[in-house]
């Protein structure tokens, strides 16, 4: 399964592809009962449109989590992007689970996202955040958000892929 998004004024949109929708749900499926999170990184297709996830990330070591709450840590977290940097491929934004929930952001989510945005240290100034709700035995949920830098969060919504449809994926940037 492959997952589509895009804000209602077309101006932003991610794609992840089924590969990166497994590993997302393998990481949530381990997490059971309690919330957990990580990192996506990918890189943009050339006209800059779509925000293509190519790695997600699991919690990093020294994360915390809880049944409703989950603290992303940083150990290690640098070093991963490093690697992923050299091929081209950067920080695009976060993603968390709610086990058995919607995945509805809360305020903290969209501070934190806010926060992200303003930040030199991250290299985003329009970090993406994926939210997953739900069980295996009930099905899962996403929604996805991007926080630009101007603080308007907005929701970007589920669709069709276009790209999967014309069997045309545009290539992706991967210049320096």
């Amino acid at each position: 399964m492959t997952l589509f998004f895009r804000s209602e004024d077309g101006k932003f949109a991610l794609r992840l592809g089924a590969a990166q929708v497994e590993a997302l749900l393998g990481k949530c499926r381990s997490a059971g009962a309690f919330e957990t999170g990580g990192i996506v990184a990918g890189c943009y297709t050339h006209n800059l449109s779509v925000a293509e996830v190519t790695e997600v990330s699991g919690p990093p070591a020294d994360s915390r989590a809880g049944r409703t709450w989950f603290a992303r840590g940083v150990r290690g977290a640098g070093e991963w992007l490093g690697k992923l940097w050299k091929k081209k491929q950067y920080y695009l934004g976060e993603w968390h689970f709610h086990p058995s929930a919607a995945p509805d952001p809360s305020e903290t989510d969209i501070d934190q996202m806010r926060e992200i945005a303003s930040s030199s240290g991250y290299h985003c100034p329009e970090p993406l955040m994926l939210i997953v709700g739900g069980d295996s035995a009930r099905g899962y949920r996403y929604r996805a958000f991007v926080s630009p830098r101007d603080g308007l969060h907005k929701e970007l919504f589920a669709c069709d892929d276009p790209f999967v449809a014309s069997s045309a994926l545009p290539s992706v940037d991967t210049a320096g």
